[in-house]
């Protein structure tokens, strides 16, 4: 029935955009800019809520079925309906570049238009798009040739107060998520099993998520910003500065600090502080939950909280609004206050058994990242955002305690920005990852894979993940970014308990984005 389904979104897609096809072609297409730099007050969509934390469980060992309690000496079922985290997609939807679209005229009615405009008056904005993943191990890893597919519908509002009612400085944003076409979503990570491509894509577990409802408050003419409700950290720190959706993440974000991706919210709040246009510092504060993934985000007790994470950064970014080399940084530490339970296999008379050890001291750490515009063909003469140009991106972190699942990590990338003049829009870049786990962690899955009847020998605690990919615009509004990725010593994360040693792994993936908005003519 999804194959159906499938078969009948994709040719009411091409059906209605082929009308767009003209304008495409068009030599010089009218061309309008939404860039807005990356800025800590915004959300994953774009051009105003803006895929990396992540979302994976692990305040206890990876092997645990967050419900049931999966027994720490049983086997894995890859057949079976086994879960050990699930883990989502960046932390902004898109990259940290300039957001631009080639905006045919909208057909719509007068009654539509007249509608969008009453909204608009009123202090309603609303953004809409979709979001389809597909991804393979097509060799390698702990069950190759497996796939995973799903789609994400995001469905947000901004609304302005002081339109609507007076209220200066004041708005209320809310974000509803929608998953539809779920393929293979439960068994991917632990059929890959490593922490780094484990990681990828989203995994959407419910048909729908309240992914922010939160007040914001600007004061001392907007540079104080305040705000509070059910929201994700991962939309204000560590913007992603790739160019690349599926492989822009951290690992440390998610498996150390405690914070999720932007579908899953939880209390939170925060407080920036703008000292000087390209300055700011911020601090927030957040609920870190374990259950949040099987819920649907209008459960809104604290029952089942395993602790709080608290944050606090400091970080620069100019924009082509500034400079014709744009640049972020970013430096902040965490602690999250999440006790953390790591196992080992021990020897004693009366045979082997597990031995669980639980560290209450929390995880806390540091992480720097950073986006540099390096050179324009047009040697910066213009600030025009779709000019060929080069940047470099980059980022590294660790954690302080030795019980940590990641205790260091670094990434660094490069991506060439509208290399051909008819494109725009496009970007093609390459990436290198790099992290390495803990040594508890790592002699963890050296004890489980003796459990599960393998050798014993501990995976290599240091890995690297190496990729090339693209972000090509198909038709107006319409973006396609496939990629194509390769894991040097990949680990057993989401499997530990397997006799394998996987091989290194290959993984092909692309990411379909359809902006709606834009197609159906929403103001901004």
């Amino acid at each position: 029935m999804q194959r159906i389904i499938k078969i009948l979104c994709v040719w009411c897609f091409v059906s209605g955009a082929w009308d767009l096809l003209p304008v495409r072609a068009n030599a010089n297409p009218p061309i309008t800019s939404d860039y807005v730099p990356p800025s800590p007050e915004k959300g994953p969509v774009p051009a105003a809520p803006g895929a990396n934390g992540t979302g994976r469980m692990d305040q206890k060992p990876p092997f645990f079925h967050p419900e049931s309690g999966t027994d720490l000496g049983s086997h894995i079922n890859m057949d079976g309906n086994f879960l050990t985290a699930p883990n989502t997609a960046s932390s902004k939807i898109l990259p940290s570049l300039p957001l631009a679209t080639i905006e045919p005229a909208p057909r719509h009615t007068e009654f539509f238009d007249a509608l969008l405009a009453r909204f608009k008056r009123n202090g309603f904005t609303f953004r809409a798009f979709l979001i389809d993943n597909f991804v393979s191990n097509v060799s390698g890893g702990v069950k190759p040739g497996t796939r995973l597919q799903n789609g994400l519908g995001i469905v947000e509002s901004d609304i302005d107060l002081e339109k609507l009612m007076g209220w200066t400085g004041a708005q209320i944003h809310f974000g509803e998520d929608f998953f539809f076409l779920r393929n293979n979503d439960k068994h991917w990570s632990p059929q890959v099993g490593d922490n780094t491509l484990g990681y990828q894509p989203p995994h959407l577990f419910r048909g729908n998520y309240l992914s922010k409802l939160t007040l914001e408050q600007k004061l001392f003419h907007d540079k104080l910003d305040v705000e509070a409700g059910r929201a994700n950290l991962s939309r204000y720190f560590l913007i992603p500065n790739c160019n690349q959706i599926l492989t822009c993440f951290k690992d440390i974000w998610s498996q150390d600090a405690g914070i999720s991706t932007f579908v899953y919210a939880t209390w939170s709040g925060r407080i920036a502080y703008h000292m000087s246009k390209s300055w700011y510092v911020q601090a927030a504060a957040t609920e870190v939950n374990n259950t949040i993934f099987f819920q649907n985000g209008w459960n809104w007790n604290t029952n089942t909280a395993s602790g709080a994470a608290g944050i606090g950064e400091i970080a620069y970014q100019r924009g082509f609004d500034q400079t014709a080399y744009p640049s972020t940084y970013e430096f902040l530490g965490y602690y999250n206050s999440s006790a953390k339970t790591t196992s080992e296999r021990v020897t004693t008379s009366s045979g082997s058994s597990w031995k669980a050890a639980q560290h209450t001291g929390g995880m806390s750490g540091i992480f720097f990242s950073g986006q540099q515009y390096i050179w324009r063909k047009d040697h910066g003469t213009t600030r025009n955002p779709h000019s060929m140009a080069l940047g470099i991106y980059g980022g590294a972190g660790t954690d302080f305690q030795s019980y940590a699942p990641i205790k260091a990590e670094a990434y660094l990338g490069a991506f060439v920005q509208a290399p051909f003049k008819s494109h725009p829009l496009d970007t093609y870049g390459i990436q290198l990852h790099w992290t390495k786990l803990g040594p508890l962690q790592t002699r963890f899955l050296a004890d489980a894979n003796k459990a599960s009847g393998g050798d014993g020998r501990p995976p290599s605690a240091a890995h690297l993940v190496a990729d090339i990919h693209a972000r090509v615009s198909l038709l107006p509004n319409v973006a396609l970014e496939p990629s194509v990725q390769y894991a040097i010593n990949p680990n057993t994360y989401y499997a530990p308990m397997t006799a394998k040693h996987p091989h290194d792994i290959v993984e092909v993936g692309a990411t379909l984005f359809i902006y709606l908005d834009k197609i159906m003519g929403f103001p901004p």
